[in-house]
C-alpha cells in the first residue's frame, strides 16, 4: 500500500501541537517526533504520538475504585429478666448494616470525589436462658444488652443480681446460654420506701415495704425540711440523715431540732419533706436512693397553755 503524505501549513500545526502539548504535558517521557515548521510536516506521526499519550494518561484511563475503610451499624436490644419471670427470654431479630467507603480519581494532582455506599446486610436472631437460675429478691433483676455490629454478636451485663458465665453463644450464634456464678449486691428498691405521712406539727413518718427482708440491718434517712415559696425557690430549714434499725414505720419528729433550723417556722405556710435513703448490709448496695417529697403541711403552732 502506498503511503500518502498530508501536508498542512506550519502556523494551523503551531497551534494543533500547542493544544495536544498542553492536554498531555502529565506522560513524562513521551516525545513528539522532530519537526521543522519550513518544512512541509507528515500528520500521521504527530496523530499517532497523540493517540499513543491519551492512552497512558492517568486521566482519562479508569483507575480501579478500591474501599478506603469499612464499617458497621450497630444494632441492639436489652434483655430484662425480673425475679419472677421466666429463666428464657423472647428471640429478637437483629439487623447490621456495611457501610464501605469508595474514592473515585476526579483530576491531577490527587484529587478525589468519595462517597459511602452500603455493603451487606446481617441478620442474626437473639436470645437469653438462664440455665440454674437462682433465688432473686422480689425487687431484683437481671439485665443485659446483646448487639450485632457486622457479623459479630457480643452480650454485656448491664445490671444483675448475679455474677454470669457464658457457657453458649457469641460471635456467630446469637443463642447464648449463661449460668450464675456467684450473688452480687444490687441498688435497693426505690419504690421500699415511701412517705406514709407528713402532719401540720412537723411530723413525718415513712413506710418500708421490704422490712422482712431487711431484719437485722440499717436503715439511713437523709431528709430535707423545706418551705414552700410560690414563685421562688424553695426555702431549706434543716438537713439531717438520721439512722435506724430495720422497721415497717420510721417516724421523724422535726421539732426536736427546731434549735437547728435555718428560720423560724410560720404559723400558716406549707412546708414538705424531701427525703433519700440507703440500706447498710449484707442485702442491698449501700447507694443513695433519691426518692421525692411528702405531701404539704400547713404548719401549726402549738396552742398556749391555759392558765398556770
Amino acid at each position: 500500500m502506498r503511503r500518502v503524505s498530508l501536508v498542512i501549513p506550519a502556523a494551523v500545526v503551531a497551534l494543533v501541537l500547542s493544544s495536544a502539548i498542553q492536554a498531555y504535558a502529565g506522560g513524562a517521557g513521551a516525545e513528539l517526533p522532530g519537526l521543522d515548521f519550513d518544512q512541509g510536516i507528515d500528520a500521521s506521526d504527530v496523530l499517532k504520538v497523540a493517540r499513543e499519550k491519551a492512552a497512558d494518561s492517568k486521566v482519562a484511563k479508569d483507575v480501579a475504585v478500591r474501599p478506603l475503610y469499612r464499617r458497621y451499624e450497630r444494632d441492639c436490644v436489652n434483655f430484662t429478666i425480673g425475679a419472677n419471670d421466666a429463666p428464657q427470654t423472647e428471640a429478637v431479630w437483629l439487623r447490621s448494616t456495611e457501610w464501605v467507603e469508595e474514592c473515585h480519581p476526579t483530576g491531577p494532582n490527587g484529587s478525589q470525589t468519595c462517597y459511602e455506599r452500603p455493603g451487606m446486610t446481617y441478620r442474626e436472631r437473639a436470645q437469653i436462658t438462664i440455665r440454674d437460675r437462682q433465688t432473686l429478691f422480689p425487687w431484683e433483676y437481671d439485665s443485659f444488652d446483646v448487639c450485632l455490629e457486622g457479623p459479630w454478636l457480643n452480650i454485656w451485663s448491664r445490671e444483675t443480681a448475679y455474677e454470669y458465665k457464658t457457657v453458649q453463644g457469641g460471635s456467630y450464634n446469637g443463642n447464648f446460654v449463661l449460668v450464675p456464678v456467684k450473688k452480687i449486691q444490687m441498688k435497693p428498691d426505690p419504690a421500699g420506701i415511701v412517705a406514709q405521712s407528713f402532719t401540720p406539727r412537723m411530723a413525718f413518718a415513712a413506710r418500708d415495704k421490704w422490712v422482712s427482708y431487711y431484719a437485722g440491718e440499717t436503715t439511713v434517712l437523709a431528709l430535707k425540711l423545706r418551705k414552700s415559696v410560690p414563685g421562688w425557690f424553695d426555702a431549706t430549714l434543716l438537713e439531717k440523715e438520721l439512722s435506724f434499725a430495720a422497721a415497717e414505720t420510721y417516724t421523724v419528729d422535726f421539732m426536736a431540732y427546731a434549735k437547728e433550723f435555718s428560720q423560724k417556722l410560720e404559723a400558716g405556710k406549707p412546708y414538705y419533706v424531701e427525703y433519700s435513703f440507703k440500706r447498710i448490709g449484707k442485702i442491698s448496695k449501700d447507694k443513695l436512693m433519691k426518692v421525692g417529697e411528702s405531701d404539704k403541711a400547713v404548719y401549726q403552732s402549738a396552742p398556749a397553755a391555759l392558765g398556770r
